[in-house]
């Protein structure tokens, strides 16, 4: 069955925002809830930098929203879709890199800032 590259994008973009809500297999796997404490040092959970995490998460956060607090996530494992494709979608991390997608900068630990390259 073939996807609409654009669905494809939209739902995985919402399932980062939501942090872990698996829309799309083998990208967003962990489960977590949709709801962030305002403060990240005081409530357990949260987090401002990956160091806060385990050694398999990162500080995931809302997209647009780097300098917010997160919620320590696990990282993909790999961004293979059904059928052995990988969605490629450039975004811009909040580490001011650039990923082929929200999946590659969730691998490397990164949240996304915006879609499309860091540079004009």
């Amino acid at each position: 069955m073939s996807r609409n590259p654009r669905t494809l994008h939209l739902a995985t973009s919402v399932a980062l925002l939501v942090l872990g809500l698996a829309a799309l297999p083998g990208i967003a796997r962990a489960a977590a809830s949709a709801s962030f404490p305002a403060a990240a040092t005081s409530t357990p959970g949260t987090c401002k930098a990956n160091d806060q995490c385990g050694k398999d998460e990162f500080c995931a956060k809302l997209f647009g929203r780097c300098g917010d607090s997160g919620k320590c996530e696990a990282k993909p494992a790999d961004c293979i879709e059904h059928g052995g494709k990988v969605l490629i979608r450039p975004v811009c991390g909040c580490d001011g890199k650039d990923y082929d997608s929200v999946c590659v900068a969730a691998i490397a630990g990164a949240s996304v800032d915006h879609e499309g390259s860091c540079k004009p």
